[in-house]
């Protein structure tokens, strides 16, 4: 095996260390910023990464074959080589370099100009306060509380629907006479002969709520006035009061009773009206309506007038029981004017025998007529006063 001469590997790393050293002097004469500056002195300490990894392959190459080939018998005497002094590390030179400083903002003198401008609301008016405490509120006494005072003519009101209730019917006969005359036939007669009489003007409309012999009850009664916009309501009723020994006329409107016997008759007349509860609730809300009290108070009053009035000439012994006032569930149940009319006194014979006369009704009829079209012929001020036996009957029961 040949033996390699030693003086060719020397050479070769005198070749190699003098360009690793040629290569430093060569970036180290290059002007890098700081960064790059620091990455090259850390370079210079370690040297060229591609160039070291070179002289280790290289070196590790010429070991191994020297290794391979040497013979420790065979070695010559060494041989001197000269290694160049290790040059003196290179000076770094520190370059200034001047980063501009940011110019804070400068804060302009007058605001921009925007593209719109609003305009302020236009000042609102103080609101006018009103004081709706109880002192400052209006006052209608001289309108509600004043009896002198009447409503319908003060607001012009007018009368066109005139509904007539001929009482009892089917089931219910009604007050029964000694010689068996029933008290819903007689009413229902003269009903058909009043609303015949009261249409011949031409100005009223009349309905009766009943028509033939059926049974009613008063809710239904109420109802059925309601539904039909009565603009007046007239319950016609006989009266049967067998303590009497006199033919007694009266004629009622809603109100507290002011003795015990009116109320009894109520009750009688109330008993099975066929009114809920719930209804009744509402009906209570009409309590207090000045304008129903007045024009039923002055209705009653022309019809008890004309009726006793001309009754009385054909019998002395009829009694005038006057205005009286009752809380019949169907006058309070009735929006418009309402009055109840007792008659006559069925429970008198000789009045029984003249209530079966077809003339003796159409007198009864044209009474009644009489009555209800001197109410609706005053259009004044004043509330419709009659004779005075009419008021001393009204204050008996008031």
């Amino acid at each position: 095996m040949a033996i390699r001469n030693p003086a060719d590997s020397t050479d070769l790393r005198k070749a190699i260390l003098k360009g690793v050293y040629d290569e430093n002097l060569r970036i180290d004469s290059m002007v890098p910023d700081p960064v790059t500056a620091r990455r090259r002195r850390r370079r210079s300490r370690i040297g060229n990464p591609v160039l070291l990894s070179v002289l280790l392959l290289v070196a590790a190459s010429s070991l191994a074959g020297f290794l391979a080939s040497w013979n420790p018998a065979e070695v010559a005497e060494p041989v001197a080589v000269d290694v160049p002094a290790e040059p003196e590390s290179p000076q770094i030179t520190t370059v200034e370099v001047k980063v501009p400083v940011p110019v804070p903002y400068a804060v302009p003198s007058a605001p921009p100009r925007p593209l719109f401008v609003l305009k302020p609301p236009e000042p609102v008016e103080k609101m006018v306060e009103v004081d709706f405490s109880r002192e400052k509120l209006l006052d209608y006494s001289l309108i509600l509380n004043n009896s002198q005072v009447r409503l319908s003519s003060l607001f012009g009101l007018d009368v066109q629907t005139i509904i007539i209730d001929p009482g009892h019917g089917g089931r219910d006969p009604g007050a029964i006479g000694v010689m068996g005359t029933k008290e819903k036939n007689i009413v229902l007669d003269i009903a058909k002969r009043l609303r015949d009489r009261l249409q011949e003007s031409g100005r009223y409309n009349v309905i009766l709520t009943r028509e033939e012999d059926t049974t009613m009850s008063l809710a239904r009664r109420v109802e059925f006035a309601n539904a039909g916009r009565a603009d007046l309501f007239i319950s016609l009723h006989v009266n049967a009061l067998p303590q009497q020994k006199v033919n007694l006329i009266e004629t009622y409107y809603y109100g507290p009773p002011s003795d015990i016997e009116t109320l009894k008759l109520a009750e009688q007349e109330n008993r099975g009206s066929g009114i809920k509860n719930r209804d009744f609730e509402n009906m209570i809300k009409k309590i207090g309506n000045t304008f129903k009290e007045q024009e039923s108070a002055t209705l009653a009053t022309a019809i008890q007038h004309s009726l006793f009035t001309n009754v009385k000439k054909y019998d002395k012994d009829t009694a005038d029981a006057g205005i009286k006032i009752a809380p019949f569930v169907v006058l309070l149940g009735v929006d418009a004017p309402s009055v109840l009319v007792e008659i006559s006194c069925i429970s008198k014979k000789q009045e029984e025998l003249k209530l079966n006369l077809p003339a003796y009704r159409e007198e009864i009829t044209t009474f009644l007529a009489e009555g209800t079209v001197r109410y609706l012929a005053k259009r004044n001020l004043q509330i419709v006063k009659g004779e005075e036996h009419d008021q001393k009957g009204r204050g008996k029961s008031s």
